[in-house]
């Protein structure tokens, strides 16, 4: 099933971001994979195309995706775009949940939840499609996050983040079968938990993620409750949108309680373990706004922490040094848009192009350096020398969306079809 790249034509400000840009358009080529009629090894089938971020990762991710697909619009690519939530709404069907990757192994856990974004960006007027969307992302929402074994807190009424990895070892044939228990290591779970938030790794849950209740996580799922709401309005089934706004309602005065830190003016993660917030300056605080959670003034205080953040390349990830990747000094695609579009939804509009013009400059100039894009930078050395677990990636999908997505957004950038 071969996907053909639509002619288009990039306007852009300066030929430096012509070039990136016409580079980004051309190499979605490179980045658009098919699962053959009978998997082999550690894939999982999928039915339509679908775009992998690079380097190594050669396989469907399910955040990534999300920063693809916006990409993917703006380079035409729309037919594309609807199939890669086709694919996660046959995982959902299939398998319960929408993976980490479409890789086997990562059956037991999940990502950072963006499944309503991605119906919502490539919702075209089929009611059909969306009655089938909505049934099937309701599915991941009841049990996958809201279930009390796994990722609800019912004595905190939010969630975390959770690998359900015991399951993966009873899979039939496993030698873990022959053995009446099954011994994992605290360490190991809470490593797999915060592999699930896609922050893997950071010092922002201490080690202990599956103990932490996540700022972003709880945004991500009052964005469902609200998305829901809407796409409930279209469906005429108006009883289950006055439903769902109950539920973010609800949501966000129990985040406003348990993750709302006034004397910062931030929003922080909440060890429900210990029973205290855990006071870490992170990107995470903007969450609340890209999902509209946050009230004008609780926006304005956030906005105020902004220089936290703001260096030469973009907003980094926190303002600790760990060593994680996930933290100071480094930069990741995803979060600079969170950011800019969560301030855009409060009228911050200088600010978030701030953000952006740093951020391109940077993509740009490692562009002009190097010939290609990354996974992530070095947003204070305004290089790629950036500490991480793994070898720096190159590609890469959620860094060529998000470039085109700030780089048309704000007008550095125009595209035309031809």
């Amino acid at each position: 099933m071969e996907v053909t790249l639509p002619d288009v034509t990039f306007r852009c400000v300066n030929p430096s971001m012509e070039r990136t840009a016409r580079y980004i358009h051309d190499h979605w080529k490179e980045l658009i994979k098919t699962s053959p009629p009978h998997t082999l090894d550690q894939l999982l089938y999928l039915p339509y195309p679908y775009v992998v971020p690079g380097g190594v990762f050669q396989q469907l991710f399910y955040w990534d995706s999300y920063f693809i697909l916006l990409g993917l619009k703006i380079s035409r690519l729309t037919a594309l775009a609807r199939q890669i939530v086709d694919n996660f709404l046959y995982e959902i069907k299939t398998f319960g949940l929408v993976p980490n990757s479409s890789e086997i192994a990562h059956l037991s856990r999940s990502q950072p939840p963006f499944l309503t974004s991605m119906i919502k960006e490539v919702y075209d007027g089929d009611k059909t499609w969306l009655q089938h969307a909505y049934k099937m992302a309701k599915v991941e929402y009841h049990q996958v996050w809201m279930d009390p074994n796994t990722h609800f807190i019912p004595q905190v009424g939010l969630n975390r983040y959770f690998d359900d990895i015991e399951k993966m070892l009873r899979i039939r044939g496993e030698a873990y079968l022959h053995f009446d228990e099954i011994y994992l290591p605290p360490a190991f779970l809470q490593e797999r938990a915060e592999a699930e938030s896609g922050w893997d790794y950071t010092a922002r849950f201490n080690r202990q993620c599956a103990s932490f209740i996540p700022v972003d996580l709880n945004a991500l799922l009052y964005r469902y409750e609200t998305d829901f709401a809407h796409i409930a309005k279209i469906l005429d089934r108006d009883k289950e949108a006055a439903d769902w706004k109950k539920r973010a309602f609800s949501r966000k005065q129990t985040m406003d309680h348990y993750l709302w830190n006034e004397q910062h003016g931030v929003y922080f993660d909440y060890d429900f373990v210990r029973g205290h917030q855990y006071p870490y300056f992170s990107l995470a605080t903007f969450y609340p706004l890209w999902a509209e959670a946050a009230s004008p003034r609780q926006a304005e205080k956030v906005r105020q922490n902004l220089s936290r953040f703001l260096h030469r390349g973009g907003a980094v990830t926190s303002t600790t040094y760990s060593g994680f990747q996930w933290d100071y000094p480094n930069g990741w695609a995803p979060l600079q848009w969170i950011v800019t579009k969560g301030l855009l939804h409060y009228g911050y509009r200088k600010e978030a192009e701030q953000i952006a013009n740093h951020w391109l400059s940077l993509c740009t100039h490692i562009f002009e350096r190097y010939g290609k894009l990354f996974e992530k930078y070095n947003v204070v050395d305004f290089n790629i020398r950036t500490p991480g677990r793994y070898p720096l990636q190159e590609g890469f999908g959620w860094t060529n969306g998000i470039y085109l997505k700030l780089a048309t957004e704000f007008g550095y950038c125009q595209v035309e079809s031809e």
